[in-house]
């Protein structure tokens, strides 16, 4: 006999909120809509709660953040997309504006960009044009924390920027279970480098011990074991855009900086006379690595995996770039940006000219394509998607205040 409404509603209020507490957000934010009893027992703080210390049983979903621009002027035509893929059913989850007369969620992508996501939140900044926050004429960072479920941003305290006129590295960690979180923000500079960290119990910035870093360019940054891991070129001062790959690391809590010495041969070894490199660090399956992906004239795409305690790496997956991805005929002059996000103990890989996605078993080494498409819209002629993604749950209207 089918469990009807009526055997619902007679089921003990406890005994409801232990059943819908092991439910995925995306099925609780429609039982949201069934009755008022529902809407005000999931929108309880203390279901929140009881939701975070149950969902480790769920399976996991990969959130991306998705925008088509143009090729020629960057135009973003207003349409965003939030979508989470759930790991095990392989199906696609999609948020879109509440009104539909909207054109974008809480922020307008022509003042603010998505540059980081963990822990159901997602980490915005301020463009050029967007209203300000604070009395700085220039030379600041604005950011702002946005939790898609409950639909509100938070203002983070504006962070100055030094001189450098290139963008800062942003990293972005949540503690769900202790309703935390943590932003670094690490300026460009060429002779020394610092860290601003934003502790949201404390709810101010705070700065580094400054390290010299002299002709180093930093390429990426990202947290690992609580730690910040930066990837740098050194350039050789005797050799016009000559150098090599270093890894440091910076322990915020011991406040120290730390060079770390690989073994000669370590990364892919660079060559800027004919052709340059894109590269990313990612987490996955408890390990880190890194993605190099070809430009110009070269279409290679590679994944080392870095051992931290030997100092080494190792390369486990070599591609040729071309052929990935099934993109559209007209957009095949167009260059291939791939974008690569860690989850479990495999990598997605993703495409701003097509909406087909491919997993990479870090483990057994295989690959896949046998994945659903991004639930996106078909690409013009001249435009591109800009995604941002990370393996994570959302989080209810009653956690993480």
């Amino acid at each position: 006999m089918a469990f009807n409404t009526t055997l619902w509603s007679q089921l003990p209020l406890e005994v409801l909120e232990q059943v819908l507490s092991f439910l995925p957000v995306p099925d609780l934010c429609r039982y949201c809509t069934t009755c008022k009893t529902w809407n005000e027992l999931i929108n309880n703080p203390s279901f929140g709660v009881l939701h975070v210390r149950n969902r480790n049983k769920h399976s996991p979903f990969i959130a991306i953040h998705a925008i088509a621009t143009s090729f020629k002027n960057g135009y973003i035509d207003g349409s965003q997309v939030l979508c989470f893929l759930d790991i095990s059913s392989k199906k696609w989850y999609s948020m879109k504006p509440r009104d539909a007369l909207e054109t974008s969620f809480l922020f307008n992508p022509r003042y603010f960009k998505v540059v980081a996501m963990d822990g159901g939140l997602v980490l915005l900044k301020a463009l050029k044009g967007a209203p300000k926050l604070c009395h700085h004429e220039s030379g600041c960072t604005q950011l702002f924390v946005w939790n898609p479920i409950k639909d509100i941003k938070i203002n983070l305290p504006c962070v100055l920027k030094e001189s450098s006129y290139l963008s800062p590295f942003i990293d972005f960690v949540v503690d769900d279970i202790a309703e935390t979180f943590k932003v670094f923000v690490m300026n460009q500079d060429w002779e020394s480098r610092l860290v601003e960290i934003y502790d949201s119990v404390m709810k101010e910035w705070k700065t580094s011990s400054k390290v010299e870093m002299n002709n180093i360019y930093i390429i990426q940054s990202i947290v690992f074991q609580n730690i910040l891991y930066i990837l740098c070129f050194a350039f050789d001062v005797n050799h016009d855009m000559e150098g090599h790959y270093e890894l440091w690391r910076y322990n915020h809590v011991a406040d120290i900086w730390e060079r770390l010495h690989f073994v000669k041969g370590c990364f892919v070894e660079p060559n800027y006379k004919n052709f340059e490199w894109d590269k990313q660090l990612i987490v996955s399956g408890g390990c880190l690595f890194v993605t190099f992906t070809g430009v110009s004239d070269n279409d290679l795409f590679e994944v080392h995996e870095i051992d931290i305690q030997s100092r080494s790496t190792k390369v486990l997956l070599r591609w040729i770039q071309k052929g990935i991805f099934d993109t559209d005929a007209y957009l095949h002059d167009k260059y291939c940006d791939i974008y690569v996000i860690g989850f479990n103990k495999s990598i997605m890989l993703m495409c701003n000219l097509s909406r087909n996605i491919v997993i990479f078993d870090v483990e057994t080494k295989e690959t896949s394509f046998e994945w659903p498409q991004l639930p996106l819209r078909k690409l013009s002629g001249v435009e591109k998607y800009s995604l941002m993604g990370k393996q994570m749950d959302f989080l209810l209207p009653g956690t993480l205040k």
